[in-house]
């Protein structure tokens, strides 16, 4: 009993391990050499001064599931056999100590048709002379590539080459600096480059969130003045901004009420109805947003008289509703949401409803 639960006990282990494996990818930089105009300096040493040493970033799994991502065979070695191809080490170059301060990759879809990868990066260049450091330069940049959702390459390669050119692109930087002479030195204790950066985001890219495209499917009960009905809808959107405008599309059917149809020389309408517009969602909470929508219905009214006698009746309108809804962070989860809507259309029966609704779907 007890070698048949070792037994299962390893079995399980090993598959947690090959789950670990499989939720990170290793990427390591092509030894490329790039071009330095007469550089007076190389690359004496890579310091990992990063808060989370663990890992640089994500990619997106098939099922949009974050994987870690991580710089073989760590980052201080990965950067110092890249910058060496270019950078090479003589009698009369300036050594420099190169601290990495951030360094971020990730991925989102940013719309319905387009995936955005980006790089981020943050290096401080020091000096040193005897027993003092000196801190030159510090620099931050990022790089954004997007794609086609239908072409989308192999995003290991992608954010292989991204970190390559962050990497160019501050080396570069600070060689035309020190070639001009416009560094300005500041003397910083040795210790400092055993000390952890506090830096969660670089301030370049404060207020430019790489964002991630939503995918809601809704049904929605609809209780209304003279109708009652129900519609299925589609709203995608991004989460860039605290104010987002997504796209909405629905399919809806709705019948009118008895009392509507009293007195009325009809006695059954049933209309079915195609609708397109945006909504305006503004961040309340993190998880709740207010919203409002602006749409336009297009559709078909079919009636029937107190003969039993069919007719239909071409549908156009213009609606409106305000309301709340539910959004969880999670790539997939279930959303509520609730609000008033006022509505204007060409029936043969009213030209005005209103009343109220209620939302539930998945976001995916």
């Amino acid at each position: 009993m007890s070698i048949s639960i070792r037994i299962i006990g390893i079995i399980i282990g090993g598959l947690l391990a090959v789950q670990q494996v499989q939720a990170q990818v290793q990427i390591a930089l092509k030894p490329v050499k790039y071009e330095m105009v007469s550089p007076s300096f190389y690359i004496q040493e890579v310091v990992d001064g990063r808060k989370d040493k663990q890992s640089i970033g994500y990619i997106k799994d098939h099922l949009d599931e974050k994987v870690t991502v991580k710089l073989s065979p760590n980052v201080p070695q990965a950067i110092q056999g890249f910058v060496n191809q270019s950078l090479a080490k003589t009698s009369d170059a300036t050594p420099i100590i190169l601290r990495v301060l951030y360094l971020q990759v990730k991925e989102e879809q940013t719309s319905t048709s387009e995936v955005t990868a980006r790089g981020e990066i943050k290096l401080v260049f020091y000096e040193q002379a005897s027993d003092k450091l000196k801190q030159v330069y510090v620099i931050e940049h990022y790089e954004d590539q997007v794609f086609a959702t239908s072409a989308k390459p192999a995003m290991k390669d992608v954010h292989e080459r991204s970190i390559r050119s962050l990497l160019e692109h501050c080396l570069k930087r600070f060689a035309e600096e020190k070639q001009t002479k416009r560094l300005t030195s500041k003397e910083v204790s040795p210790q400092v480059l055993n000390e952890a950066s506090t830096i969660d985001q670089l301030s370049i890219t404060k207020d430019k969130p790489l964002g991630h495209w939503h995918n809601l499917i809704t049904f929605k009960r609809s209780m209304g003045h003279h109708t009652q009905g129900w519609q299925v809808s589609y709203i995608g959107f991004s989460n860039r901004e605290e104010i987002i405008v997504p796209f909405v599309f629905s399919l809806g059917q709705s019948q009118i009420k008895e009392a509507t149809t009293r007195g009325s020389e009809y006695r059954v309408i049933d209309t079915y109805t195609l609708s397109f517009g945006s909504q305006l969602y503004i961040k309340l909470f993190s998880n709740l947003y207010a919203n409002v929508t602006l749409n336009i219905p297009v559709g078909l009214e079919v009636l029937r008289d107190r003969q039993e006698k069919k007719s239909q009746n071409f549908l156009i309108g213009i609606g409106s509703k305000q309301g709340l809804m539910y959004i969880p962070k999670s790539s997939l989860g279930l959303v509520f949401g609730g609000g008033v809507f006022q509505r204007l259309q060409t029936s043969r029966i009213f030209s005005t409803d209103w009343g109220f609704e209620l939302e539930i779907g998945i976001k995916f």
